[in-house]
């Protein structure tokens, strides 16, 4: 009996592993630069590899710029974020990251939409690497402040945000959300390292018929908050859509009245 217990807990650490690879977690590792690499960098729209990233005017290197990071829709790509965000981005001065995912849509959610069982669970691809490597790029050249990274998206990339950010609240510590749909289960509590909450900001329209809001956000809310994350649902009279006083809003509850 003995020996049947140690073998157990010599395995132990081997089952959790596959345990945690089944739920298939995905930790960035890209992180903001006390001091970037590039001292000078150009403004407006630039494209970096596999995204677009928008420098407001403002910006001067050395003085760290809030960042807006942005997942695009399905059909859509980083571009069509930054185009949509730019008025606001000059206007309270926010760095904008856009990356594109490498699918129609995010990994995670093209592998469901193209399987018949509709088996729904995190399954990542590449895209968690592609946004890594452009975030670590866009850290490489622009300052950017810790405190003041977000995470957002719009319909398949809120959905993607609600998902992704809550394995990395490290760099995420506010999420954001415009019209998001069924996210994938929740691996951690919402909580910093220094007891403050994580905030997030969820927005939908009450006649949204692609991703209706009694079937997504009004289910996903109570999820976050049993796990302790500070959330905000804003509902909106319309469809499935990113209204400019919306995402005003939500600029406003991330960083304060312009």
């Amino acid at each position: 009996m003995r020996g049947r217990v140690v073998w157990v807990l010599a395995c132990l650490p081997l089952l959790l592993t596959v345990l945690a690879r089944a739920d298939d977690l995905v930790h960035l590792t890209a992180r903001p630069q006390v001091t970037p690499v590039a001292a000078e960098e150009p403004v407006g729209p630039v494209r970096l590899d596999d995204g677009m990233v928008l420098i407001p005017r403002s910006y001067r290197p050395g003085q760290p710029l809030p960042m807006l990071v942005i997942l695009h829709g399905a059909s859509q790509r980083g571009a069509d974020m930054v185009a949509r965000l730019a008025p606001l981005a000059e206007t309270r001065g926010v760095i904008i990251a856009a990356p594109d995912s490498r699918d129609y849509t995010w990994d995670m959610l093209a592998a469901r939409k193209h399987e018949a069982d509709e088996r729904w669970g995190p399954r990542y691809g590449a895209d968690p690497a592609r946004i890594d490597a452009f975030l670590a790029r866009v850290f490489a050249r622009y300052a950017v402040d810790p405190a003041r990274v977000a995470l957002a998206g719009f319909s398949d990339g809120a959905t993607y945000a609600l998902s992704l950010g809550p394995e990395n609240l490290g760099l995420f510590p506010t999420l954001i959300a415009f019209s998001p749909g069924h996210i994938a289960p929740l691996h951690t509590q919402g909580t910093l390292s220094d007891g403050g909450q994580i905030r997030v900001f969820i927005s939908h329209g009450t006649a949204d018929r692609v991703l209706p809001l009694e079937e997504t956000a009004r289910a996903t809310v109570p999820t976050f908050k049993r796990r302790g994350f500070l959330v905000d649902l804003r509902v909106f009279d319309g469809g499935h859509a990113m209204p400019p006083e919306v995402v005003e809003s939500a600029l406003d509850w991330w960083l304060g009245p312009a």
